[in-house]
């Protein structure tokens, strides 16, 4: 493999999967690992870089004086959903389009990955079915540290000044934490942590969440009638009241949606967890306005039963950052042309760090990586795309 795909492989065979049930700050102190392996290449690249007491890991690049300083940001985990433990990444060679067997119990074929059909005659980097890859978001990661690597080693190619912010606990949505904007030190950012190579995300979700706990009568059932309140039932009711077609698997685009993430609990107490989305904040306020409706209602209907309800905002839509303060989006306008690269705008149907430091600060839309298929095992690395990636980035920086 070329230098660029052996640092990519490299990171991806380091696990620093987060943890959603951890309190502690990383996550997982696995994740370190990595953001020790990067401050060290940094430090032997020569320059300054500082991993904070929450794992974040700062450094800076100098470049042309009195220009704008780019930040540039990924983050070192991975997600929760399959194993990111003994990553064995393949390299498949000038793929010929056909099924591409991973291991002896799972394949992946064109037929059920459409966007396979791009990548005939390019090189992918595919995972051993036993794991993810780890592509979201160690090929940003890798696109960063590549692009550094060449501004360092060609010192007579004009740059703007570079930060850099390597971030853990993103995939638990907590990579914003402790973000530290004065250090960080950035006029603006960019965040390398989608997949398509021409898309440019400036608009996510407005995000909250809501827990509910239901505490219905216990009785036994043989004496139950005219007396039961069965929480988990109550549950059941509660969630058939919500818009039925406000859900993710009904929704696309900017329509927002209820997620019903979990429900637990017995006949006696139960709870739910929802994600609330909309990239309109007042069609959101509707969508939280619904969930209050619902228990006034059920408390009416139900008056022994106790039901708590508790939400809470998450973040913003970053789009009303860039309104006011466009040039990050500019920029990557101009440059993507100058590329001959036509840009594309669509929401994020999710979230993004770049959300949370745009509203402390550093406005910072989304850039790909050209990874694809990202939080599981059929995840891919398009070779092709990874490394266009990194000219549209140096491209960024460039003077």
């Amino acid at each position: 493999m070329d230098k660029d795909l052996e640092r990519f492989v490299e990171y991806c065979k380091i696990d620093t999967q987060s943890n959603d049930t951890s309190d502690a700050t990383p996550s997982e102190a696995k994740e370190l690992n990595l953001t020790k392996l990067l401050y060290k290449q940094l430090k032997e690249m020569g320059l300054e870089a500082e991993i904070d007491q929450y794992g974040r890991l700062y450094s800076k690049l100098p470049g042309e004086k009195g220009l704008d300083v780019i930040g540039l940001n990924s983050h070192v985990d991975t997600a929760l959903e399959v194993s990111g433990k003994n990553v064995k990444p393949q390299l498949i060679s000038s793929y010929e389009g056909g099924v591409i067997k991973l291991n002896d119990e799972y394949s992946m074929s064109p037929s059920d990955f459409p966007r396979l059909k791009n990548y005939i005659g390019s090189d992918l980097i595919v995972t051993s079915g036993d794991t993810l890859l780890g592509g979201d978001d160690k090929a940003g990661v890798s696109i960063i540290m590549e692009v550094i690597s060449y501004y360092v080693s060609h010192p007579e190619e004009k740059h703007h000044p570079i930060a850099i912010l390597f971030t853990p606990d993103e995939e638990i949505g907590r990579g914003p934490e402790h973000f530290d904007a004065k250090k960080f030190g950035a006029d603006y950012a960019y965040t390398v942590d989608g997949a398509d190579v021409d898309m440019i995300e400036d608009e996510n979700f407005n995000a909250a969440h809501a827990d509910i706990v239901i505490e219905g009568v216990s009785i036994h059932p043989g004496e139950a009638k005219g007396k039961m309140i069965n929480a988990l039932r109550l549950c059941n009711e509660f969630d058939a009241s919500l818009d039925p077609d406000a859900k993710p698997e009904y929704t696309s685009g900017r329509e927002g949606f209820n997620h019903l993430m979990a429900m637990n609990g017995t006949a006696e107490k139960a709870s739910m967890h929802y994600i609330i989305r909309n990239h309109d904040m007042d069609l959101l306020q509707k969508q939280k306005d619904e969930f209050v409706s619902i228990k006034h209602r059920l408390e009416a209907k139900y008056p022994k039963a106790k039901i708590n309800l508790d939400i809470v905002d998450d973040y913003k839509n970053m789009h009303e950052v860039f309104l006011k303060d466009p040039r990050a989006v500019e920029h990557a306008d101009e440059v993507f042309a100058s590329l001959g690269i036509t840009a594309r705008h669509e929401p994020i149907r999710g979230g993004t760090d770049g959300a949370t430091f745009s509203f402390n600060g550093c406005p910072t839309p989304n850039l790909g990586t050209g990874s694809y298929n990202h939080h599981g095992r059929f995840e891919y690395l398009s070779v092709k795309d990874y490394r266009k990636m990194i000219e549209i980035v140096k491209a960024i920086v460039k003077a």
